[in-house]
């Protein structure tokens, strides 16, 4: 073992890591699927297998079918969708259909995933600001069996509409939480009672004898259906594209896992390209001002005061004339004289004498930079 290769101690590695994702994907299998709020195929707290565990004890034939596309069997009577996940408007058409043909739909529910159901059948939910009433009966129709006890309902929204043409079976403090009307020949019932539904509400009292009262007023005892489509239960998915492929199908998990195994392989082996490349040093370059001072230096080592000299004159003629259009190349006498003719205010003789001395050849750098001084204060002007 203490001589062994570096490809042996990587294929050692590798039989490990395969070894350790399997046994992690057996122990994942046997963790609970994680389901919906109120799936019958749900039996935590929450969930609705009681439901149709205890339907089915009551002698009502269960259709468990799964469904490709959303169309409510025809051979069933009653249809429970229990906390539906955002039904489209199409999907809902099919429900009409089955609904005005005779069925009877059983809604219960208050997550938001259903308010597109609600909001079809022309409700709104409302949040119960003061939960501490306890719901109660508003029909005779709910006496079979007897179900005076609502407390354990827990009913957190309400139901409203502008229809007139619903019957409210249950209400808190005024508020309806489940309603029924007629469609065609069938029957709808909505409901925010979801806790009577569940697991756990299905063992306190007055629940179960509210759920024996809302199966009572179903227009056919035939067959029940239980809506898992809308929680994402569906058969023959199909596969659009390849990320799908890759996601929802054993063979592309078998490649994602190939493809990351190969990607470690290659990691822990991995060579370098060629040498490496260092990286560039930084470069400092000049600022302006030490450019400007070199150019300066350079030009007094020349001796270039005359040529300095000389564009301080062309700038006080250009500047000056600028507002008169004057040319800057007229003789120096001519220009000021037609500048003080736009200018009455101009001294005359002090900008001739300034642009006489600016031109002389036998200036000292002392003289210059007086020269300078003067010449900003007319440029300046």
């Amino acid at each position: 073992m203490k001589n062994l290769s570096r490809d042996a101690k990587l294929a050692t590695g590798i039989l490990i890591t395969l070894v350790l994702v399997t046994a992690f994907a057996a122990v994942q299998r046997k963790v609970q699927q994680q389901y919906p709020t109120l799936s019958s195929l749900s039996s935590t707290p929450d969930g609705a297998l009681a439901l149709k565990l205890w339907v089915k004890e009551l002698q009502y034939n269960v259709d468990e079918q799964v469904l490709a596309d959303f169309i409510p069997p025809k051979d069933v009577s009653i249809l429970f969708m229990l906390e539906p996940l955002f039904p489209t408007e199409s999907e809902m058409q099919a429900l009409d259909d089955w609904v005005e043909a005779g069925g009877t739909l059983i809604v219960i529910g208050e997550q938001y995933g259903m308010y597109s159901l609600i909001d079809h059948y022309q409700f709104t939910l409302n949040y119960l600001s003061d939960q501490s009433g306890v719901p109660a009966n508003q029909t005779p129709l709910f006496d079979s069996p007897a179900a005076s006890d609502l407390k354990n309902a827990k009913v957190r929204f309400s139901l409203a509409s502008d229809r007139d043409d619903f019957v409210v079976l249950v209400a808190q403090k005024g508020e309806p939480v489940l309603v029924s009307f007629e469609q065609g020949k069938g029957r709808v019932i909505l409901g925010t009672t979801t806790e009577s539904f569940t697991n756990a509400g299905l063992k306190n009292a007055g629940n179960p004898e509210l759920v024996l009262n809302i199966l009572a007023l179903a227009r056919a005892k035939g067959a029940v259906w239980f809506d898992e489509w809308h929680h994402g239960l569906r058969s023959g998915d199909q596969i659009l594209g390849p990320g799908e492929f890759l996601r929802n199908t054993p063979i592309g998990h078998s490649l994602l896992f190939v493809a990351f195994v190969v990607f470690i392989v290659l990691f822990i082996q991995g060579r370098g390209f060629g040498r490496p490349v260092p990286l560039p040093q930084e470069i400092r370059r000049r600022g302006a001002l030490e450019h400007v001072t070199g150019i300066a230096n350079l030009s007094r080592r020349a001796a270039h005061r005359w040529a300095v000299m000389m564009q301080y004159h062309q700038q006080i003629k250009r500047k000056l004339g600028q507002r008169y259009r004057l040319d800057s190349s007229m003789d120096d006498k001519e220009y000021v004289d037609m500048l003080a003719g736009y200018n009455p205010a101009l001294d005359k003789n002090e900008l001739l004498n300034l642009l006489k001395r600016l031109k002389r050849e036998d200036l000292s750098e002392t003289e210059m930079i007086y020269l300078a001084a003067e010449a900003a204060k007319w440029i300046d002007t």
